[in-house]
């Protein structure tokens, strides 16, 4: 038997008379780093990516070469630089707020409540008849008694503690039976005295069906459209008559809005905090509780004060409240219950926080702080540790020190975990007061009927206009707005695009496969070139 061998190709077997042909399978050798030399070059060539055709364009010198290769290498670190930058800036502010529009109908907005209190805290007469009641030292005049009752506004910050006349007017007390709230219950000038004339939308109604009393932290005042409670103060016969949510204008003008005439009793003041005949007037969401917070004007005795709100509105939109709450930094009015207030914002969660702050200090809550009646009310006798533990509750974050600067709350956690509403009403304001004379004016002679004027005060809340500033918070980008973001980077500084990305995947992946087979159909056509 003779054996020939073609190298590389087919072994032919011949044994006398009979030749049998096997065909072995064909080796392919493949060398991956001269084909990849070759994909890359090629791709370079006819890619639309900027500047990389220079690279490899036949004629030019190294030195032009290596100057277009500076330039793409550039390019390319500056794209994904500003690519690294815009990714950062959406993770940080996931969300933005927008102006969605300047003419947002106001009758879509409720109406703001009106929260008004006496300058004078304490009604001269009232302490005067209830420190006549009461027992007290052999020493001691009723007059002395009714001057001590103003260790009371301490916890508003007017004062310094007096440990020894805390105790002596607690020994009092405590000898009557009688707590804080009580007192100042009795002591505050009545609503039904404080206010004289109301009139609604231009309808003159009784005040008490329009006010109630409510708590504040500038004492007990009178509330108009508040709804922050989670049970009103108005009186049982009218409560059926009071509207389950805020009332609305459908008109601006001083006409179509509140308008309420107010008396000072001026010869029966005893203790302010403002060195003024008058009243303070707090503007504020119908849900959030009546503090400095809200705005705030002060109304003096014997004017007429025109109040204008130009309100705005802030909404989150589905895909915003999609983010975790700590994400977006807000949260929506259901996603946190408070304990006292009927409805979260970030107001009624900080009040809150101050009340729970004050109490883990001295174990008792101020009189002038919201409480669901769980906790104890402070006595004199804690009196001393309120008033110096007073910053931790008057400060804009309780519990932190009043001298920080900067506090930001992407490195620390929010005080009480209270974070902004992502829905929330302001309502900024402006005032006009003038000397009130009524000599010469015929207008609204029946709200004036039978009125003495001396030192009323006359105000006057309503809206300025028919159109508000609406605000949306959405998210900062979308996935359509990321690929535009990511796009116009890349095409800007490469010239990249959808296509130029399917190049490079086919260059290197699809192209290998067909090269492949091409090398074995050829590798088989020149072994059958040989047999023949």
């Amino acid at each position: 038997m003779q054996k020939i061998t073609f190298k590389g190709l087919t072994q032919r077997v011949i044994d006398k008379n009979v030749e049998i042909f096997k065909v072995r399978p064909i080796r392919v050798e493949f060398q991956c780093r001269s084909w990849f030399r070759k994909q890359l070059r090629e791709l370079c060539d006819i890619t639309a990516l900027h500047g990389y055709s220079q690279i490899v364009r036949t004629g030019y010198s190294m030195l032009e070469r290596s100057v277009w290769s500076c330039a793409v290498v550039a390019s390319t670190i500056s794209a994904i630089t500003l690519l690294m930058i815009s990714w950062s800036w959406a993770v940080e502010t996931p969300t933005v707020t927008v102006t969605e529009s300047t003419n947002f109908p106001t009758w879509n907005l409720p109406f703001p409540a009106v929260t008004v209190c006496n300058l004078n805290k304490i009604s001269a007469k009232a302490a005067l008849h209830r420190a006549e009641t009461m027992r007290r030292p052999g020493n001691m005049t009723a007059s002395e008694l009714s001057d001590m009752f103003r260790l009371f506004l301490h916890v508003f910050g007017l004062g310094e503690a007096d440990p020894a006349q805390y105790k002596r007017l607690h020994d009092i007390m405590l000898m009557n039976n009688l707590e804080i709230p009580q007192l100042m219950g009795e002591f505050t000038p009545p609503c039904g005295t404080l206010l004289e004339r109301c009139m609604w939308k231009g309808t003159q109604w009784r005040c008490d069906n329009l006010f109630q009393v409510v708590n504040t932290t500038e004492g007990l005042c009178c509330s108009f459209n508040y709804y922050g409670l989670l049970k009103d103060n108005y009186p049982k016969k009218i409560t059926v008559s009071v509207p389950r949510d805020p009332r609305r204008v459908m008109a601006s003008g001083y006409q179509t809005g509140l308008s309420i005439l107010l008396q000072p009793f001026a010869e029966d003041y005893h203790s302010t905090d403002v060195a003024s005949y008058g009243f303070k007037v707090m503007i504020h969401n119908s849900y959030n509780y009546p503090d400095n917070d809200a705005e705030i004007k002060i109304v003096l005795a014997g004017t007429e004060s025109f109040i204008t709100l130009t309100p705005t509105a802030t909404y989150a939109t589905d895909d915003a409240l999609s983010f975790d709450p700590s994400v977006r930094n807000c949260y929506a009015r259901t996603e946190r219950v408070l304990s006292v207030l009927q409805r979260y914002s970030y107001v009624n969660c900080m009040v809150e926080c101050r009340a729970a702050t004050i109490y883990s200090k001295c174990g008792c809550i101020p009189y002038h702080l919201p409480n669901n009646g769980s906790l104890r009310n402070c006595e004199m006798k804690d009196m001393e540790c309120v008033v110096r533990a007073r910053d931790r509750y008057q400060t804009a974050v309780p519990s932190m020190n009043s001298s920080v600067e900067r506090i930001s709350y992407r490195s620390i956690a929010p005080p009480c975990g209270c974070l902004p509403g992502c829905n929330k009403l302001q309502y900024p304001s402006q005032m006009v007061t003038g000397v009130m004379n009524r000599s010469f004016s015929f207008n609204a002679l029946s709200f004036f009927k039978d009125i003495q004027l001396k030192n009323q005060s006359l105000v006057h809340i309503y809206l300025a206009d028919l159109t508000a500033t609406h605000f949306r918070m959405d998210i900062y980008q979308d996935s359509l707005g990321v690929l535009a973001s990511f796009g116009g980077i890349l095409g800007l500084f490469l010239g990249f695009s959808i296509i130029t990305g399917f190049e490079v995947i086919y260059f290197f992946t699809i192209r290998l496969l067909f090269d492949v087979l091409a090398k074995k159909n050829g590798n088989r056509n020149a072994s059958i070139e040989n047999h023949d």
